[in-house]
């Protein structure tokens, strides 16, 4: 699922999926997954506040927050931890692109408060769920535009084994998973359609695909705007250990691209 959002000649997009109730059991929060916090003056910066904690709990940290770094403990694979904004390899076994909540049992209505015709069978998924390998987003750009420029923003989060106690404690600190921020910009030419590897992204491609518009069918449309859509693939190689599978997700994934003539996103 993508979002596309034009602003001030800027598109930006981030992946998602069904913000459905988690069934997980409740997680405490890490001690240092805090953040400092100030009080709201006005009712704008309160909804700000609420999109920004949101955002932050439900996909984790974006690109330059303070938590760009942070550590999660290691008995939470960081896919348990946040409920979407990862990209899984398109080669994922069952078993890692699956959304294993799909398979849980959903709490027994009592009879006496659900309808005649409802069951639990019948309040199961149709479907198993299964994580996006891939985000996108189309737009329109001018005649003259012949590159574009892409920014791609993700986390990765790396299994760090325990350490030794710093004040000289025999027993060990618990493993931790560590975030390291990633961003990489490429320059794409236009007038065909391609796959570019995105640099330090260890697998992860950019695609690009382009279509020429009908002017006349379309009124107000400049002559010789094209559609483009741009697409953030994961290509990794999986990991082949079910603990460690989340080392080949990308997190936090962002798509930017940038143009001279945006006329529009979609």
């Amino acid at each position: 699922m993508a979002l596309g959002i034009a602003r001030d000649g800027l598109i930006k997009s981030s992946c998602g999926r069904d913000a459905r109730v988690s069934r997980r059991a409740p997680r405490p929060r890490h001690p240092l997954h805090s953040v400092s916090v100030s009080v709201p003056a006005t009712s704008a910066e309160v909804r700000a506040g609420l999109a920004e904690t949101l955002n932050i709990d439900l996909i984790g940290p974006p690109a330059g927050h303070e938590l760009a770094e942070e550590r999660l403990p290691g008995w939470v694979r960081p896919s348990n931890w946040y409920l979407t904004g990862f990209l899984v390899p398109t080669g994922a076994p069952p078993e890692q692109s699956a959304d294993a909540d799909e398979d849980d049992e959903l709490d027994e209505t009592p009879a006496a408060a659900a309808l005649a015709e409802e069951s639990a069978e019948e309040r199961r998924p149709a479907k198993r769920g299964f994580f996006p390998s891939s985000i996108g987003l189309s737009f329109l750009v001018a005649q003259d535009v012949d590159a574009l420029h892409v920014v791609v923003r993700w986390g990765d989060y790396a299994l760090a084994e325990a350490e030794e106690a710093a004040d000289g404690d025999d027993a060990k600190q618990e493993p931790t998973w560590r975030r390291t921020p990633n961003e990489e910009t490429l320059r794409l030419p236009l007038g065909e359609e391609r796959s570019y590897a995105v640099p330090n992204g260890d697998g992860l491609r950019v695609h690009l695909r382009e279509r020429r518009l009908d002017a006349a069918k379309l009124p107000g449309l400049p002559a010789g705007a094209r559609a483009v859509s741009a697409f953030l693939v994961n290509q990794r190689e999986p990991a082949e250990q079910q603990a460690t599978a989340d080392t080949a997700f990308a997190f936090q994934a962002q798509l930017e691209v940038r143009g001279e003539h945006n006329l529009g996103a979609a």
